[in-house]
């Protein structure tokens, strides 16, 4: 007869009632609940499945968007996930300081055998900054033999706003390894102003994270930092629920230098 496996079963309780407890989840519900044929930009998007805070509203709800993302064999698995939603247009670009082509840098594919042993998140780390990439010797010592440099097409946000013809943007989701902070500050806020706006703090210096919400405050957005991302959000949202208005982090955000030594 099979044991039941009540450590297990008690471990995921605890998850999911830390889950419920997380003040981000429930603001995107919200959102989502609020815009339901929100028009969206992720830039980042790594295959648009492993930890993307879209995905199911992208599934279940009318949303409209535009997905980036710059590494080749990644863009292919995002191209297999949400190729044939004809609501989604899929870019193959990084979003940097301008148009043409820029180095990139990346852990190479890994093998089937090798996926085993190494993070979840390893082939999410690509960036701009070689240096990036390699600070995460800690979780996968051999990443600097790993790293691929590919010239990759590069946009600025506003040619890839031009490009789509997109003329409201509802949602702004950034995760590009520590180049956020280059692209939130290249947005014009007074113009392009996006409803609620998200970005990872994690991987900026702790100068430019406290710039960087210094500086969606002074546009006027309200901040709330949760785990490895900021959240901003247009003050006196009448679609959201006054509930949804003053959240508190269920956990505080944390960078790189929190983590131990």
């Amino acid at each position: 007869m099979k044991v039941p496996d009540f450590v297990g079963v008690w471990r995921t309780m605890r998850q999911r009632r830390f889950e419920r407890r997380l003040a981000a989840p429930r603001l995107l519900r919200a959102f989502a609940d609020a815009y339901p044929a929100a028009f969206f930009v992720e830039i980042g998007s790594n295959d648009g499945e492993q930890h993307d805070h879209l995905r199911a509203f992208i599934l279940e709800r009318e949303w409209r968007g535009i997905m980036v993302e710059p590494v080749p064999h990644v863009f292919e698995r995002l191209r297999r996930n949400y190729g044939a939603i004809n609501r989604v247009v899929l870019e193959n670009a990084a979003i940097a300081g301008r148009d043409g082509t820029v180095p990139f840098f990346y852990p190479g594919p890994p093998t089937d055998e090798e996926l085993a042993r190494l993070p979840d998140w390893y082939d999410g780390i690509g960036s701009l900054s070689r240096e990036a990439v390699v600070a995460h010797a800690k979780h996968i010592p051999d990443i600097e033999a790993r790293v691929v440099r590919e010239d990759v097409e590069s946009l600025t946000y506003a040619s890839l706003c031009r490009r789509h013809r997109v003329d409201r943007v509802d949602l702004l989701v950034i995760d590009t390894e520590g180049h956020d902070w280059e692209i939130l500050r290249s947005l014009d806020l007074a113009r392009e102003r996006p409803r609620l706006l998200v970005y990872e703090h994690f991987h900026l210096s702790a100068g430019d994270r406290r710039a960087a919400r210094a500086h969606l405050e002074h546009a006027g957005y309200e901040t709330l930092e949760e785990g490895f991302d900021t959240f901003c959000l247009v003050p006196g949202d009448d679609a959201l629920p006054r509930r949804f208005r003053g959240l508190r982090p269920a956990v505080p955000g944390v960078s790189v230098d929190d983590e131990p030594t």
